[in-house]
């Protein structure tokens, strides 16, 4: 049993794109990161690329994959005892060492205990998420003042505003942040809650990868927090998913935040599973 890995997308699909494939959902993360690679890749560059896959003894199969762009998050499927501990070891050795690590809650416990054995420090906890998925769209009960429109080139700088804030409140959103902006604006994935001409807030749809797209960031400008505008605007971004073929459309919350879980249950999000984020 070990963990393959390789710098090339087309090697990793060959090898883990059957196993990412059966449960697009709980791999949402991994195609994403797989897509923005492939992506960059076809734009002429190269960003540093990490591609795991797990193989248990004798089995042909794939049983469990990651995906990462150092510096960036490192994304894990569902890891097995072995494979989470050979990862920990795998990680450990390496000359680039990881900033975060992103996996469902079993696993990363798992991972946990295995690092702190490989290097005598327990990693640090960061935001325990949970992962929903939009059944029936629901659109708010009482619909607030305003309405949505796709966020264009002259709304950049607000875009790069507003996710700045968002990371200092949330965390991280994994990636560059002006690749980020641009990729999502590049196919009109943004939307924006609009009250006249004054933007109130804001959501973003990926990609629909494997038949699923997942919404990030979605934020609400504080003095404007309270008032439906941010389940608006995640209804019409999940619309807008569905319109574009998603099948599963995808969103992690926060569960230290109670009011943004409840929120988006409201409009037809049900939770499927918990993750964590730990960092060395």
């Amino acid at each position: 049993m070990t963990w393959f890995i390789t710098d090339k997308p087309d090697v990793f699909r060959s090898e883990a794109g059957q196993f990412l494939a059966e449960r697009p959902d709980l791999h949402t993360m991994l195609l994403s990161g797989l897509g923005t690679i492939e992506q960059l890749r076809a734009g002429g560059k190269t960003p540093p690329t990490v591609l795991g896959w797990w193989r248990e003894p004798d089995e042909a199969a794939t049983t469990a994959a990651f995906v990462w762009l150092p510096p960036h998050m490192l994304t894990a499927s569902r890891l097995s005892r072995a494979a989470a501990t050979h990862l920990a070891g795998l990680l450990s050795t390496r000359s680039q060492p990881f900033t975060q690590l992103l996996a469902d809650d079993s696993s990363v416990r798992v991972f946990s205990e295995a690092w702190q054995t490989a290097t005598g420090s327990a990693p640090r906890s960061g935001p325990h998420l949970r992962l929903h998925r939009l059944g029936r769209l629901v659109c708010p009960g009482v619909t607030p003042p305003g309405a949505p429109r796709t966020a264009t080139d002259d709304d950049r700088a607000l875009l790069h505003d507003w996710c700045t804030r968002f990371v200092t409140e949330a965390g991280s959103l994994g990636a560059d942040l002006d690749a980020f902006i641009d990729e999502r604006m590049s196919r009109g994935g943004w939307r924006l809650w609009a009250v006249g001409d004054e933007p109130v807030a804001m959501a973003a749809m990926t990609s629909v990868v494997a038949g699923t797209s997942r919404l990030t960031p979605v934020y609400t400008l504080p003095d404007h927090r309270g008032r439906g505008y941010g389940s608006a605007v995640t209804a019409a971004v999940s619309q807008a998913a569905r319109d574009a073929g998603a099948e599963h459309v995808l969103l992690f919350t926060d569960l230290a935040n109670p009011t943004s879980n409840s929120v988006y249950q409201r409009i037809g999000y049900r939770p499927i599973s918990d993750y964590r984020i730990v960092m060395p």
